[in-house]
């Protein structure tokens, strides 16, 4: 088993995201480090791409990849990927990102990269891939939740990003969803997250609530 990440947002201004980014790259040298981009979305223009590098260039990575999913993809590039240290998951809506990875049936890659002691990092809709589910992004547009939008399912919890951002309503609304599905909720505030160890604990950074299916709110 690998290492996840995941992030809320990812922006050097927060004390949490820094943490999260030592614990990271710890333990690794920054000019043997290669990351793997998978963008949520098209990018032809590459203008997120190119964010995320001038962010992990100021900790001394140099090596980056590019793997499209979208007009650009090129299976013969996955062996080239699953040589990264590091796999980076966009934000982005999290069920479009969804459909893109099960077109070109990335999810048993990504999979055995994870299995095979991988890290992957995950950002705001790209962390809620490595979740159980995206039925909470469906329950924030309004959608039904009758069928389960699966995801990467790498572990046994939902993630919620940008919890500070929403309104007590739809908080109200996640407490029910959680009680009512039976699952957890970690909800991370813009500038935390967490970490999912090798051996499956998770370690919390900053202001993350936890959210269970007994109706209970610890933070």
């Amino acid at each position: 088993m690998g290492k996840l990440f995941f992030y809320s947002d990812q922006v050097k201004e927060s004390p949490g995201n820094v943490r999260m980014d030592e614990l990271l790259f710890a333990g690794m040298e920054p000019k043997n480090i290669k990351i793997g981009y998978i963008p949520s979305t098209e990018d032809k223009e590459k203008k997120y791409f190119h964010t995320k590098v001038q962010y992990y260039l100021e900790y001394g990575i140099q090596h980056f990849m590019y793997f499209d999913l979208y007009s650009e993809f090129d299976p013969l590039k996955i062996k080239e990927l699953l040589s990264c240290e590091i796999l980076h998951l966009s934000a982005g809506n999290p069920i479009d990102f969804r459909e893109a990875i099960k077109k070109r049936k990335m999810d048993k890659v990504l999979r055995n990269y994870f299995d095979k002691g991988g890290i992957i990092v995950g950002v705001s809709g790209g962390a809620v891939q490595l979740g159980k589910s995206a039925n909470l992004f469906q329950l924030f547009i309004g959608g039904s939740n009758e069928d389960e939008l699966d995801t990467l399912n790498f572990v046994d919890f939902e993630f919620l990003p940008h919890y500070n951002r929403w309104n007590d309503e739809f908080k109200r609304e996640v407490l029910s969803y959680s009680k009512t599905a039976g699952t957890t909720v970690y909800a991370g505030n813009d500038g935390d997250g967490l970490i999912v160890h090798e051996d499956g604990s998770a370690q919390l950074i900053g202001d993350i609530v936890v959210i269970n299916d007994r109706g209970n709110i610890s933070e």
